[in-house]
């Protein structure tokens, strides 16, 4: 441990004791201040850095004790001795319940106090180092979490609340830069700090600094060295965080922490937690726009292949939007997990995709379908397993669309498979596509009501349709009508 990087102050009221320890400690190559008071002794700790305080009990004003409290509320880490020379067993408790490292009587045994001041700093810096390591296993952790997060939403909210749990701050606030190279909040945290607070312009001004430089900035109260067009901390703030979000393509936006006044300032060692953790919430940030961009790509070309089936059958159209809607319905009803709804929801658009190989003369004709055209339209399914089964994105909805029109009893096609061999999802699919094909118009007859339909859907439970499903869609249409 290098003693002339550690700061002691001493507070007694009689400058003889101080001076005293003062010049024994800094032989020990210790940096010493004293205070002959405890009020001054308070406002020296409120602004300089200190590492151990060796107060006397009884002293004029506030008390050695009071100090001691006052110095624990504020900062709980600093090593605290008291000393006093008139010790008793009940003054001794009520220091240490308060929090005092040790007890120390006087006349002094100057080598005593050398080795209790030594043993209580190594003891601090253990306690920082775990202190240290805890936040590095916490960053690992949170890391993980960060990168497997593909909700943006969700991704903002997580990074700004471990941020601010992380380097213990009072409040933060999330801001990004919009498409037209504009600032704006996404997420704030902490009690008593909404988005208003974060609109002032202290914090505008260090966010277009931050945001420019490509650099943080971490300011104190009463910093008088400010960079241009920063203004001084609130004086509600002791310190605050600003930190630049960023890839090696753009700067993504800016993360505020702030401590408010009366807590500890930043460190340096929270400016480098908060350095790993807006480094790693960048890159998450910047893969779920990716993912995003690709998601929004894959719908417009899933709703592109139904549009083109759609296009073939004027009977059709909006047909696969619907089922669509049923299946989610359902799905959430059934309470499917997220990446299962996913797949329901595109089957629904994409399960009549291989009609567009069916002839348009089959499709949109108005008498009955003879034995030879009824075949060729049975083949729709696996028309469209083959159409997106090469298609990456798309190869997991292939058992949803192959198996849509399969019967729970056995009955169905193409493969004639029955009850739980049939993919969950395909049941789905197969009530919500059965129930709007009914309650539409099509060529051959007008669309049924919904009392007939749900009449049909109850007699072919077990048989055409998973009983339970059925069940759950008829549940759904009474609580609301869709």
């Amino acid at each position: 441990m290098n003693t002339e990087m550690m700061h002691l102050l001493i507070v007694d009221d009689e400058s003889s004791i101080c001076e005293l320890l003062a010049q024994y400690l800094r032989k020990k190559a210790y940096s010493v201040s004293t205070a002959a008071s405890g009020e001054e002794g308070l406002e020296f700790v409120r602004s300089n850095r200190v590492d151990l305080i060796i107060s006397d009990i009884k002293m004029p004003g506030m008390s050695g004790v009071v100090f001691l409290k006052n110095v624990k509320e504020l900062y709980p880490s600093i090593p605290v001795f008291l000393t006093t020379g008139f010790p008793t067993l009940d003054t001794a408790i009520e220091a240490l319940k308060l929090g005092a490292y040790d007890y120390l009587t006087k006349p002094f045994h100057l080598e005593e106090i050398s080795e209790k001041v030594k043993r209580a700093l190594v003891n601090r810096k253990l306690e920082e180092d775990n202190v240290i390591f805890s936040k590095l296993v916490s960053l690992h952790e949170i890391t993980k979490v960060l990168s497997s997060t593909l909700d943006i939403l969700e991704l903002h909210s997580k990074f700004l609340n471990f941020s601010t749990k992380l380097v213990k701050a009072d409040g933060g606030a999330l801001m990004l830069i919009d498409q037209n190279g504009k600032l704006g909040i996404t997420d704030v945290s902490g009690k008593n700090y909404n988005r208003e607070y974060f609109l002032k312009k202290t914090f505008l001004l260090s966010s277009r600094f931050v945001a420019r430089k490509g650099e943080p900035i971490l300011l104190e109260q009463g910093t008088s060295d400010l960079p241009d067009d920063i203004l001084p901390v609130p004086s509600d703030i002791q310190s605050y965080i600003s930190f630049p979000l960023k890839t090696p393509s753009a700067t993504l936006g800016v993360l505020h922490l702030i401590r408010r006044i009366g807590h500890d300032s930043f460190t340096d060692l929270d400016l480098e937690i908060t350095n790993v953790l807006t480094s790693q919430a960048s890159i998450s940030i910047e893969n779920v726009r990716l993912y995003s961009n690709i998601r929004d790509n894959y719908l417009k070309t899933i709703r592109a292949f139904a549009l083109a089936v759609e296009a073939k059958d004027q009977y059709t159209h909006g047909h696969s939007e619907n089922v669509m809607k049923y299946t989610m319905m359902l799905a959430k009803h059934l309470g499917l997990p997220d990446h299962e709804l996913e797949q329901v929801k595109y089957a629904g658009l994409l399960h009549d995709i291989g009609k567009i190989g069916i002839s348009e003369n089959i499709l949109n004709k108005a008498t009955r379908l003879t034995p030879q055209e009824f075949n060729e339209i049975r083949r729709h399914p696996e028309l469209g397993a083959n159409i997106i089964a090469d298609v990456p994105f798309l190869k997991s909805l292939v058992p949803l669309v192959l198996h849509h029109h399969e019967f729970f009893s056995g009955v169905g096609y193409p493969a004639g498979i029955n009850g739980e061999e049939i993919p969950f999802g395909a049941r789905i699919l197969s009530v919500a596509d059965a129930y709007e094909a009914m309650t539409s118009n099509r060529p051959y007859r007008k669309a049924l009501s919904e009392e007939i339909a749900c009449d049909i859907l109850k007699k072919e439970r077990g048989h055409q349709f998973d009983p339970h499903i059925v069940d759950a869609f008829l549940d759904i249409l009474n609580m609301s009508h869709i």
